[in-house]
């Protein structure tokens, strides 16, 4: 009971309890929360992250489209490999592995 009397002058204070108070709905009770702003400053750095992957790998269309557009060879075998084209006088073999179950 002597404890308790020694903190009745600050819970009386009124400033005091109106800064707890406040404190209490800014940190805890409103939709832009301490744990919300941690929850969204972590969303970000995440999205950054992805953004900095995705310009790279448009970075790397963008030579793959030049080199495509520049260099015969390099288009030649982008057609033979991905669309399986040939020339007139060949013949070309395909190997499908099948799956084990």
């Amino acid at each position: 009971m002597e404890k308790l009397k020694k903190y009745i002058p600050y819970l009386k204070n009124k400033y005091l309890i109106s800064i707890t108070v406040l404190l209490t709905i800014l940190f805890v009770i409103e939709d832009t929360n301490v744990f919300s702003l941690i929850k969204l400053k972590s969303d970000l750095n995440q999205l950054k992250e992805e953004n900095k992957e995705k310009e790279l790998a448009i970075e790397n269309i963008k030579k793959k489209t030049l080199e495509l557009t520049t260099n015969p060879e390099a288009l030649e075998k982008f057609a033979r490999e991905t669309y399986k084209m040939k020339k007139k006088d060949e013949v070309i073999y395909l190997f499908v592995e099948e799956e084990s179950k």
